[in-house]
């Protein structure tokens, strides 16, 4: 597989890109979570057709990039400690962070706020790194009991029910589904409303009878969530946010 870097003028703008040939049939095109413009292309397309393509798409990545960027300014780091802002299932909490004499952390959440208890003795970097830590294993497996609900319901629904579920820790996709059955799931989704989870849960069992996004595909969707492109807008727009 190789990658290499180019770029278009359009509009008196340029478009750079990153170039990556392989052995697909399609060209694919994305914009990655900084802002730059990801093109796969087959191994011998010209790149008169690549130009082409990215030229017919070129609005729509220049509309995209400036939206990205939008976004990561708005993006604040966390520090991880008390009186930051954390989202669960939708709903926004306030961390707070309490200093125990324990040897293993723990989370607890109550009321409008989520407490993780950490030992005294951690130096100040430690406490950021344990408190991160401790939180991301707590919403993995809040997440992996919520999804085993969501995957029974809708399976009966769909009929259809998948050989593996694997809660991962992904960039760039809240979900996949794979040709041997096996269901992928960002465990971020944890923070976002369980209708959305709903939408990505029923997204990937649909794939399990249909392995495309033809029309077919998003008719087999909207037979069990007949407002799913609220809910697949909602994730366009309000996904930058769940982050920790």
């Amino acid at each position: 597989m190789k990658t290499e870097k180019y770029f278009i003028e359009y509009k008196n703008t340029k478009i750079f890109y990153t170039l990556t040939r392989s052995n697909r049939k399609t060209i694919g095109l994305k914009i990655d979570k900084n802002g730059e413009v990801k093109v796969s292309v087959p191994l011998r397309l010209g790149k008169k057709q690549i130009e082409e393509a990215i030229r017919g798409k070129a609005d729509w990545i220049i509309n995209k990039i400036y939206k990205v960027r939008e976004m990561n300014l708005n993006i604040v780091p966390r520090k991880f400690v008390s009186g930051e802002k954390l989202l669960y299932l939708g709903k926004e909490y306030i961390l707070k962070v309490v200093d125990r004499d324990i040897t293993r952390p723990e989370v607890c959440i109550q009321n409008d706020t989520i407490s993780v208890y950490i030992s005294q003795s951690l130096t100040k970097e430690s406490r950021k790194q344990a408190v991160k830590e401790t939180l991301i294993k707590w919403y993995r497996q809040y997440f992996s009991e919520i999804v085993n609900d969501r995957i029974e319901k809708y399976s009966l629904k769909l009929n259809a029910t998948p050989c593996k579920v694997v809660i991962k820790d992904q960039k760039t996709r809240w979900g996949s589904c794979s040709v041997k059955g096996n269901i992928n799931l960002n465990w971020r989704l944890v923070m976002a409303p369980v209708d959305i989870i709903d939408y990505v849960v029923v997204h990937e069992l649909c794939h399990l009878k249909i392995m495309n996004h033809s029309k077919d595909f998003w008719l087999l969707v909207e037979s069990v969530l007949p407002c799913y492109k609220e809910k697949r807008k909602w994730l366009k727009t309000y996904g930058y946010k769940l982050a920790i």
